[in-house]
């Protein structure tokens, strides 16, 4: 083992005990060059997990036990305060890991500045399922490749970084209540000059059941909630994950050409369209085929969630 470099698995977890208990035994089975620890912040303070650190003593679990439910952000904050690795790798609960995990994120940071994005892989019992299909191919798989990865690639559910930089940066905001702290941390990062680099061999399999549904409330909240806070703190972000299609069109102070996308961006949003994609998307069949229909789906959902809450705010200019 090389102690001179340690890294700290950091996990928060809330009444997934059996998912919980899978992503351990994967990290139990690592063939790693590194000494590692785990650190798994329970976030269901009336749920005791503690007979965990005994059985996975191993490798050297420590669970955090805050006394109320704090969110994923202040959860991770406490995982990483309770740790001592250089570099800290941030897991979901919902994942299994290959046995080289560890080896792959420590060996990804080649020098200072680095913000580590680790692969994503449908776990084995839904690597049919097109909605599995369509997560995992999101983010830096879909930029592999690329000279340079956006910072909207970073994801706590399997990424790492230097604890130095983690520090240096602020480490998660601890205001946001819902979806969207990591995207907020990844562009603190890009203004420290940190640079996003894709691990592919840092494999976790993802063994959340795929359920439309759930990811479209998920896509609600994430634009009723977090694209107001992330769109005023950092600008430049709307365009990217589209929110400016929200605003209404301006002609003669903007480009004819957006004036028009927003425009038939509006047109195709129509409930009807909506309720003829979601038909569409019961043809499971249609496999890959499916891809730009959820695409779809979760544009119409968060763009029209983010409509209503600049409706609220008394200086938006949407009617």
């Amino acid at each position: 083992m090389k102690d001179s470099i340690k890294a700290s698995v950091v996990i928060p977890t809330y009444r997934r005990a059996g998912l919980l208990r899978n992503a351990l035994e994967s990290l139990a089975a690592q063939q790693s060059d590194y000494a590692f620890e785990v650190v798994v912040v329970n976030d269901a303070p009336d749920e005791d997990l503690s007979a965990l650190e005994t059985e996975f003593s191993d490798i050297g679990i420590r669970l955090v036990n805050p006394t109320r439910n704090v969110g994923r952000g202040i959860a991770r904050n406490m995982g990483v305060r309770d740790s001592s690795g250089e570099i800290i790798i941030f897991l979901d609960d919902d994942m299994t890991v290959a046995p080289d995990f560890i080896n792959a994120h420590v060996n990804a940071h080649t020098g200072p500045g680095l913000a580590v994005v680790g692969n994503i892989a449908c776990a084995p019992e839904y690597a049919s399922h097109p909605l599995a299909r369509y997560i995992e191919r999101q983010g830096a798989k879909k930029r592999k490749g690329a000279s340079r990865l956006p910072p909207k690639v970073f994801r706590t559910g399997n990424g790492s970084l230097q604890r130095a930089l983690f520090e240096k940066v602020g480490m998660f905001d601890e205001s946001f209540s819902t979806y969207g702290e990591d995207l907020d941390l990844a562009m603190r990062l890009e203004y420290e000059g940190a640079k996003f680099v894709f691990a592919e061999d840092a494999v976790s399999y993802n063994h959340h059941p795929p359920d439309l549904d759930d990811m479209l409330e998920k896509v609600r909240e994430w634009g009723r909630y977090t694209i107001p806070i992330l769109a005023k703190r950092h600008p430049e972000l709307e365009k990217s994950i589209h929110a400016h299609l929200a605003h209404p069109a301006r002609f003669g102070r903007e480009s004819p050409a957006l004036s028009l996308h927003k425009i038939a961006t509006r047109f195709a949003l129509l409930p009807p369209f909506y309720r003829l994609a979601r038909l569409v998307y019961r043809c499971t069949f249609l496999g890959r085929l499916l891809f730009p229909v959820i695409d779809y789906l979760r544009l119409y959902n968060y763009l029209g969630a983010y409509r209503e809450a600049l409706k609220e705010r008394p200086d938006s200019p949407v009617p």
